[in-house]
């Protein structure tokens, strides 16, 4: 009887205990159904941090729903910072702190949401991270007009995400040849004006040819000096498929091409590497002046100008190591070739007979033509009947 009486409390005993809630501030009953709450992604716009959570299911009730956030991993209502509503609504819910609700810039967080019970439980969805903004992002957008020594840097827009004065005293770009480059270790080059929101670009002198570059925007506000991203760049210079430089390169593909690349040689017809412009008292007009117009230049001058040893005809019919895309360039494409070639390899001499070059860009209304002089760099308005006059044939891709 005794054996038979000490069974019976025994199993009594072991189905008589409770269970624990599963980690929560307070522990539940059996009875208690737990809501359910997951944590979403945080969301910043102009100093405003957005918490996004769901309640997925509401238990045996709750009445305040919220997040808590930490510098440290599993944050709770006690030892952390909060924000909740009174609101026992199931589904998706966001709360948005007051800006002065100290969130330390570029710092890593934790947050959660949470839910608290009618009991006074609170019951917590997983840790998700973010790391806050720093006081301004740069946005470097490109590197344009890229030339064998020069190159153009532009930042599309400067955004400061707090509500605090801006007072950048310098604003600029630093590059050097290998990465990890800052205004300590680079060389600068400065806006002029500082203190402003606005966009600017800038161009940098004195590069090595065909080397790749390592570049960031930034802006400085006393000590502290704020980066954009890191960009890289070559700059022109390389030997294409003619065997002829690489001249130029705008930064990015539209049109159809990219680079110029100018013929290794000056064209030669007949022996000599003087060439006529063609059909001297003829006005073509609509020649641009622009980068990208020598192809649409050339077509036009050669269905409207019938003589065979035209310059833009001989550069639409010259043939090099296959390639057959050639077209005598326009005023800017012909002094970017100069701007490349200047300091870095010889396309002229000072003599009369050894300077000059034709373009593509005829003076509108009139038998003059933009040719350049390619000792010291500049356009000058000839007429087409001009005979001392060079042409090299360009390319691009």
């Amino acid at each position: 009887m005794k054996k038979i009486l000490f069974l019976f409390l025994s199993v009594f005993t072991l189905f008589s205990c409770g269970s624990d809630n599963g980690g929560d501030d307070n522990n539940g009953t059996s009875n208690n159904v737990y809501p359910k709450v997951t944590t979403g992604q945080l969301t910043f716009n102009q100093a405003q941090f957005t918490f996004h959570g769901t309640v997925t299911s509401a238990g045996s009730g709750f009445s305040t729903r919220g997040f808590c956030w930490a510098k440290t991993i599993n944050p709770t209502i006690n030892g952390s910072k909060t924000i909740s509503d009174f609101n026992n609504s199931v589904g998706d819910y966001s709360l948005t702190p007051d800006y002065g609700a100290d969130f330390e810039k570029s710092t890593l967080y934790y947050f959660r949401a949470f839910v608290r019970t009618g009991s006074g439980e609170t019951i917590y969805g997983e840790n998700v991270t973010f790391i806050t903004p720093g006081k301004m992002d740069i946005n470097f957008k490109m590197v344009k007009q890229i030339y064998t020594t020069a190159a153009t840097f532009e930042t599309d827009k400067i955004t400061v995400n707090y509500l605090e004065p801006f007072y950048p005293d310098e604003k600029g770009f630093c590059y050097r040849t290998s990465a990890g480059v800052d205004i300590s270790n680079g060389q600068t080059v400065k806006a002029a004006i500082a203190n402003n929101y606005s966009a600017y670009e800038l161009e940098a002198v004195g590069l090595l040819p065909n080397t790749t570059y390592y570049v960031k925007s930034y802006v400085k506000e006393g000590a502290q000096v704020y980066y954009s991203a890191e960009k890289t760049f070559k700059t022109a210079g390389a030997i294409g498929a003619s065997g002829g430089y690489v001249f130029y390169d705008k930064g990015e593909t539209t049109d159809g091409w990219r680079y110029l690349e100018a013929a290794p040689n000056n064209l030669i017809y007949n022996g000599s590497d003087k060439v006529q412009w063609g059909c001297p008292f003829d006005i073509i007009n609509q020649t641009q002046s622009v980068m990208g117009s020598g192809p649409a230049n050339t077509a036009r001058i050669v269905s409207q100008c019938s003589d065979a040893n035209s310059a833009a005809r001989l550069c639409d019919n010259y043939v090099l190591n296959g390639l057959t895309d050639w077209f005598l360039p326009s005023e800017d494409e012909l002094m970017a070739f100069y701007k490349s070639a200047n300091n870095v390899y010889n396309i002229a001499s000072n003599n009369v007979s050894q300077k000059y070059y034709w373009s593509s860009t005829e003076v509108p209304g009139s038998n003059q033509v933009k040719i350049l002089e390619g000792y010291i760099g500049h356009m000058w308005s000839y007429t087409k009947d001009y005979y001392s006059v060079r042409v090299r044939p360009v390319r691009r891709f």
